[in-house]
């Protein structure tokens, strides 16, 4: 969407409009949070998926693939915020250990893989991270590379000449270097990195969190390279547009309506304005399983941005997991469909071991997601405590007789005493705040050589590396 939004000046807007109304979408099954109005912030996941459709047989992407392999390479969450223009991108490793819908820990990129697809991807994020999804965009292998041919090439500064033999990449010159498609794909894709250096290559040794690096930084690259060529060239921007509408699949809910508005709003966004974010992992193999457990006390600051900025909480701010027997299956539905319309973002969760009384467990930050919860109920239930949630996501534990939902809530002095009690919320592990540049973890995988490169190679000479474009 930013790139479009850089675009938008050059490309006429019928054509737009005719254009974006081809783009391919998905069904996300009710994952993603009630509609939000254009004018308020919004969390956007980016899936880049490892599916070599629409390849040709002798790419070498393709080779060693199986047929219909499609597991979540890239997985990032884009929250634009109209309000104040800015934008901020978060990255999770693919080979994050997470606890997945079903109750299994397994790496969460493999939550895109089950019969439920998108959907389980999203739910995993936000019960883990406490995130909302407002919408999906999947971008796969061909896609990546007909986006990248349109603008011809993506210049990118390499310190030192590099290459990853698993993919192909083999840069042998140091410099402001333009990757064409091919190059693009296998260096946004290389986890095998290595860098020259006194004649000899040299392992880099940061797996997929150096990945991520290079990832985010040419995704800048990318949208600078679009806004220069698609301003200066109208039939640019307008191939642009065409290679995303077969390009990208979106969510049913993100109409042409919201896209074009979005772009008005951020037509004029300088790419380099967009901070990024790593959620910071460390090795923690098991079972075979090259897993990388998330540092939450790290995590927490960068999470944050992209939860409810407000001082006072909001429907729309709260996750609501309605939780009960399987048994109850209709009641649960019926209660988060009522929900959502006040509001929240609610979802059914069958468990086994329902209790028998009702209540809502929420985390150290989400005592007043909870409250706010209780005053839509029309019996207010025990509040209770878990460490482990994240977040303003709060779980309603469905008893019997099952509760019902209020059209409108109650005001603060019908709750009960001991739910108006005030209670200081705790600042979140570390600081507590975020800072305002770039954030991107540097982690060196475990194992990693003692001269290993920067995660993103990052150039000697920032003001070389800023005229590289």
């Amino acid at each position: 969407m930013l790139v479009l939004a850089c675009l938008g000046i050059a490309a006429g807007l019928t054509k737009i409009r005719t254009t974006l109304e081809q783009v391919p979408v998905v069904d996300v099954g009710g994952a993603l949070s009630a509609p939000v109005d254009v004018g308020q912030p919004r969390n956007v996941l980016i899936i880049g998926t490892d599916s070599h459709k629409g390849l040709d047989k002798s790419d070498p992407v393709v080779k060693g693939r199986l047929e219909g392999e499609n597991l979540a390479d890239v997985i990032m969450v884009l929250r634009v915020d109209p309000t104040d223009g800015s934008a901020r991108l978060l990255s999770i490793p693919r080979d994050s250990k997470v606890e997945l819908p079903d109750g299994s820990k397994q790496r969460i990129n493999a939550a895109i893989g089950g019969p439920q697809g998108p959907k389980t991807l999203v739910q995993t994020i936000k019960r883990n991270f406490g995130i909302s999804i407002d919408n999906y965009v999947e971008v796969d292998f061909a896609a990546f590379k007909d986006l990248v041919e349109v603008l011809g090439t993506v210049p990118v500064y390499f310190t030192t000449p590099v290459r990853d033999r698993t993919t192909g990449l083999y840069i042998d010159n140091a410099g402001c270097i333009p990757l064409n498609p091919d190059q693009a794909l296998a260096y946004a894709r290389s986890r095998h990195f290595e860098f020259k250096q006194n004649g000899k290559w040299k392992t880099d040794g940061t797996g997929d969190l150096g990945r991520i690096s290079r990832q985010q930084d040419f995704m800048k690259r990318a949208m600078r390279r679009a806004s220069d060529q698609g301003i200066r060239n109208p039939s640019t921007a307008t191939g642009m547009v065409d290679a995303a509408a077969s390009a990208v699949v979106l969510d049913d809910t993100l109409n042409v309506g919201t896209i074009l508005d979005l772009l008005g709003q951020f037509r004029s966004f300088n790419p380099d304005d967009l901070v990024t974010y790593q959620v910071p992992t460390e090795a923690a193999p098991s079972g075979g399983v090259a897993y990388q457990a998330v540092i939450w006390d790290q995590a927490m600051p960068m999470l944050r941005p992209f939860w409810s900025q407000g001082d006072t909480r909001q429907p729309a701010d709260v996750i609501v997991d309605v939780k009960g027997s399987s048994k109850a299956s209709d009641t649960l539905q019926s209660l988060s469909d009522q929900l959502d319309a006040a509001g929240f973002d609610a979802e059914p969760v069958e468990a086994r071991g329902a209790g028998s009384a009702t209540t809502i467990t929420h985390g150290p930050l989400g005592r007043d997601a909870a409250v706010l919860l209780a005053r839509y109920l029309g019996t207010v239930p025990k509040l209770v405590e878990d460490p482990d949630i994240i977040g303003f996501r709060v779980v309603l534990n469905v008893g019997s007789p099952a509760p019902t939902v209020r059209s409108e809530p109650l005001s603060i002095d019908q709750l009960p005493p001991a739910l108006t009690t005030t209670t200081t919320t705790p600042p979140p592990p570390g600081d507590g705040t975020v800072p305002e540049e770039s954030s991107t973890t540097t982690t060196v995988l475990e194992g990693a050589p003692p001269d290993a490169a920067p995660p993103g190679i990052v150039p000697t000479d920032p003001e070389k590396a800023a005229a590289c474009h």
